[in-house]
C-alpha cells in the first residue's frame, strides 16, 4: 500500500504519514535487489554439483529447461504487475483474482500464513550456510559459525532498517559483483579446458536424470525471482519496472547456473577425463567443486571466491529482509497480523516492525536447530532449505492458477490465449513438477520427510486463513487496487 497522495505508477512522492514512500528507487535498484535475493554464487556452488551428479555431462541443459519454465511464471507475475500495485506480491494477485468467485479473502490469507511459517526456514538456511561457508573459508571451528551466522543476520538486518535507497544500493552492487565474476570464473575455466569446452554435447550423461529430483532441484535453486513485486509501491514506474526486473532476473541467473555448470564440466574434463571429471564435480563428499577447480586452474582465485560466497549470503540476507518485510507490512494493513506491523517509519520509510519481526524468525531457524537436534550447520541449511522451499513454490502454483482466472472474470480483461492461458500453463507444470518432486516420500532421507513439513504447513494456513475471514475488521485495500 502507498499512503502518498500520488499514482504509485507515475508520481512522485509527497509527505509520507507512517507508510512506504512511493517511487523511492527505479529499474537498476529493483534488479539488484532480485537478483541479491536469488543468491547466484551460491546457488551455482550448491546446486550444480547436485545436477551434474544426476546429469552427468548433460546438467547444463537442466538448467537451460528450468530457466525457460521460468519464464513462465516471471510473465505470468508481471502479467499481475501490470495491473496490481501493491508490496503484498503473491498476497494481493491471489486476493484479486479469487475474490472473483467470493473467496478472495481466504485465499489470500493462506498464501501469506503458508510463507509466513516457510520464510524463516528457507532465510535461515541462507544464514547457517553463510556461517558455516565463512568459518570453514577461515579455518574455524566449534561454535564459529554460529557467531558468524547472527554476524552476518545482524549486518542484513541493519542495512534493511537505513532505508530502501541504501539496502537497494548495497543489493545491486553485490549482485553486481556476483555476477561479474561468475561469468570471469567461467570464462576463465572455459579457456583453460581447450578442447574439452563442447563436452555437454558430445560426451557422458544423458537426459534421463530429470525423471528425478534433478530438474526440481533446478526450479527450486532459482527461487527469489519475484521479489521485485513486493517494491512495487516503493519504484519508479513499477508497471514497468517490475516485469522489466522479474523476466530478466529469471535470464540472467538461468544463463549463469547453465554457463557456470558448463564451464565446471569442461574444466574438470580437461583434467579428469569425461566420466571421472564429471563424477567428482558431482561428487557429494566434495563440498566445494568450484573452489577445487580455483586451486587447479587459478589459485589466486580461491581466496576471492571464499570471501563472494559470504558476500552472496549477506546479499540475500538483505534483499530477502526487505522482500518479506513488505508482504508482511501489506498483510498486516489488511489485518492478518497486529496493526503495529502495518507502519513503516516516518524517517525512513521501512516498515521497522515488520523487519524485526522477520529478522527475529530467522534468528530463531539458525539458534533452536543445533540447539533442539545437535546437528551440524552443513545438515541444518540443507533440511530448513528442503522444508522452506516447497510451500513457497506452491505460493508461486496459486499465482499461475489466479491469473487464467483474474482475466476471466475481472471486469474489463478480455482472456487472450497465449499470455492468459498457455504460458500460465507451462508454468504450472514446471512449478508442479517442482512441488511433487520435493515431496515425493520415496526421495533420500531426508527427503522423504518434506511432504509432512509440506502438509502440516498447509493445515496451518488454512487454519489461519479460517481465523482471518472471521474477523470483522478489515482493510483489504492494503493489497491494492486492481487495473485492467
Amino acid at each position: 500500500m502507498v499512503t502518498e497522495n500520488t499514482d504509485p505508477a507515475r508520481g512522485a512522492p509527497n509527505a509520507p504519514d507512517d507508510g512506504l514512500r512511493a517511487a523511492n528507487v527505479g529499474l537498476p535498484a529493483a534488479l539488484g535487489v532480485t537478483l541479491s535475493n536469488m543468491a547466484p554464487v551460491n546457488g551455482v556452488f550448491l546446486t550444480a554439483p547436485a545436477v551434474v551428479a544426476a546429469m552427468g555431462t548433460r546438467a547444463p541443459w537442466a538448467f537451460v529447461l528450468a530457466t525457460s519454465g521460468l519464464l513462465a511464471a516471471a510473465f505470468t507475475v508481471a502479467a499481475f504487475a501490470r495491473r496490481i500495485i501493491s508490496p503484498g506480491s503473491f498476497v494481493a494477485y491471489a486476493y484479486h483474482a479469487f475474490q472473483t468467485l467470493g473467496c478472495g479473502v481466504a485465499v489470500a490469507s493462506a498464501v501469506f500464513y503458508a510463507s509466513l511459517i516457510s520464510g524463516p526456514l528457507t532465510i535461515g538456511a541462507v544464514a547457517v550456510f553463510a556461517g558455516n561457508w565463512i568459518a570453514a573459508s577461515l579455518g574455524l571451528g566449534g561454535v564459529w559459525w554460529l557467531v558468524i551466522a547472527l554476524g552476518v543476520l545482524a549486518l542484513a538486518t541493519a542495512v534493511v532498517l537505513r532505508g530502501i535507497v541504501t539496502s537497494s544500493l548495497v543489493s545491486l552492487l553485490l549482485a553486481g559483483a556476483q555476477v561479474v565474476l561468475l561469468l570471469g570464473f567461467a570464462v576463465l575455466l572455459l579457456v583453460a579446458s581447450g578442447g574439452s569446452a563442447d563436452v555437454p554435447l558430445r560426451e557422458t550423461g544423458d537426459l534421463s536424470g530429470l525423471a528425478g529430483l534433478t530438474f526440481p532441484l533446478a526450479v527450486a535453486g532459482m527461487i527469489g525471482w519475484d521479489n521485485s513485486a513486493t517494491m512495487s509501491a516503493e519504484l519508479r514506474r513499477p508497471r514497468r519496472t517490475v516485469p522489466i526486473a522479474v523476466i530478466a532476473s529469471v535470464l540472467i541467473v538461468g544463463g549463469l547456473y547453465s554457463l557456470c555448470t558448463w564451464a565446471g564440466l569442461a574444466a574438470y574434463t580437461d583434467w579428469m577425463g569425461a566420466e571421472a571429471g564429471a563424477a567428482r564435480f558431482g561428487d557429494p563428499e566434495n563440498s566445494a567443486p568450484f573452489l577445487e577447480l580455483a586451486q587447479h586452474y587459478a589459485p589466486q582465485a580461491y581466496a576471492v571466491l571464499a570471501v563472494v560466497g559470504g558476500v552472496s549470503s549477506l546479499a540475500c540476507l538483505i534483499a530477502a529482509l526487505i522482500g518479506m518485510s513488505r508482504v508482511t507490512y501489506a498483510a498486516a494493513r489488511a489485518g492478518m497480523l497486529p496493526a503495529a506491523l502495518g507502519r513503516a517509519s516516518k524517517r525512513t520509510g521501512v516498515p521497522v516492525g515488520a523487519t524485526l519481526l522477520w529478522s527475529g524468525l530467522v534468528l530463531a531457524t539458525v539458534v533452536l536447530p543445533p540447539l533442539l537436534t545437535g546437528a551440524d550447520p552443513t545438515t541444518i541449511s540443507a533440511w530448513e532449505a528442503g522444508m522452506g522451499t516447497v510451500p513457497l513454490l506452491l505460493t508461486v502454483l496459486v499465482t499461475l492458477i489466479s491469473l487464467p482466472l483474474y482475466t476471466w472474470r475481472a471486469a474489463g480483461e478480455r482472456v487472450r490465449p497465449l499470455p492468459h492461458l498457455v504460458i500460465p500453463l507451462v508454468g504450472v507444470c514446471v512449478i508442479g513438477w517442482g512441488v511433487y518432486g520435493n515431496v515425493r516420500p520415496d526421495q533420500p532421507h531426508p527427503g522423504s520427510l518434506y511432504w509432512i513439513f509440506t502438509a502440516a504447513t498447509t493445515v496451518l494456513a488454512v487454519l489461519g486463513a479460517a481465523w482471518f475471514t472471521r474477523r470483522p475488521r478489515r482493510d483489504l485495500s492494503a493489497l491494492g487496487i486492481s487495473r485492467p
